[in-house]
């Protein structure tokens, strides 16, 4: 049974990694020809190229407790392996089961100002996403809390996962979209 249940799951995740290969180069691909998606921030560490991005409104989710609370921006974190990541993901592919905090700063007023977890999801391509309510026009801090996949692995063939990490970026929100 345990041997069948990796199997699935190495399997969803190569049908997932496929997916996506073609994608290492864009953000968010399923936004990015409309020209939505607004930059917050990236970073390649840990064997992984990591964008904050968001839309600057929010979007139809289902199941609605899965990421679809009311907001007024989409806020999504496109995580995807790079050439030299340790952890057995071909580069390019969508990196799954990670937990992925969030808090938003407003930095005009200094108050601690949305929280939670970003959900995976699909829509074009898998990401990870949430509906946040950003209550006015200012400059903000985002801080993401990223935890190792929740992934069995092989010990003999794929190196250990990194430890979590927290990343930081600042940006301007220029208020929801007319």
């Amino acid at each position: 049974m345990k041997k069948l249940f990796l199997l699935l799951t190495s399997l969803v995740i190569l049908v997932l990694s496929a997916a996506c290969t073609n994608q290492k180069e864009q953000v968010s691909g399923h936004h990015e020809e409309a020209g939505e998606d607004i930059m917050i921030g990236q970073v390649v560490k840990n064997g992984m190229e990591i964008h904050a991005v968001y839309l600057p409104h929010s979007v139809k989710v289902a199941p609605v407790e899965r990421g679809g609370k009311e907001g007024n921006i989409h806020l999504e974190a496109d995580i995807h392996a790079t050439k030299d990541n340790s952890f057995g993901f071909p580069e390019g592919a969508w990196i799954p089961y990670l937990t992925i905090n969030y808090k938003i700063y407003n930095l005009d007023t200094h108050e601690d100002v949305a929280e939670g977890q970003l959900y995976q999801m699909v829509a074009g391509d898998p990401h990870y996403a949430s509906n946040v309510l950003l209550p006015e026009a200012g400059n903000y801090e985002l801080t993401f809390q990223i935890s190792q996949p929740d992934l069995a692995r092989h010990a003999e063939d794929v190196k250990e996962f990194y430890e979590p990490m927290t990343l930081k970026w600042k940006f301007k929100y220029d208020g929801a979209k007319k």
